[in-house]
């Protein structure tokens, strides 16, 4: 279950890339961050950067790595939950 997801973009000269992170929660309730990135319309990497039982410290690392990626120049296009 997605608890919050965030889509971002960024686009300069030849650079047209998103980012999306997510927060949610797997079946044995802990909370899992994923991170899929990549040029737009081509196919997503995507990693897992971080599994945490507390909720609070998900949402802080979550909140962190969407304001590091807003301070390198993307632009947010979509925010679910946050």
């Amino acid at each position: 279950m997605t608890v919050l997801r965030t889509h971002l973009w960024f686009y300069a000269g030849s650079s047209d890339k998103v980012y999306i992170v997510t927060l949610a929660r797997n079946d044995e309730g802990n909370y899992v961050l994923t991170a899929h990135w990549g040029r737009r319309g081509k196919t997503l990497q995507s990693q897992t950067k971080g599994v945490y039982e507390n909720q609070w410290r998900a949402t802080r690392d979550f909140r962190y790595l969407v304001a590091s990626k807003t301070q390198k120049g993307y632009q947010v296009t979509e925010a679910v939950g946050a």
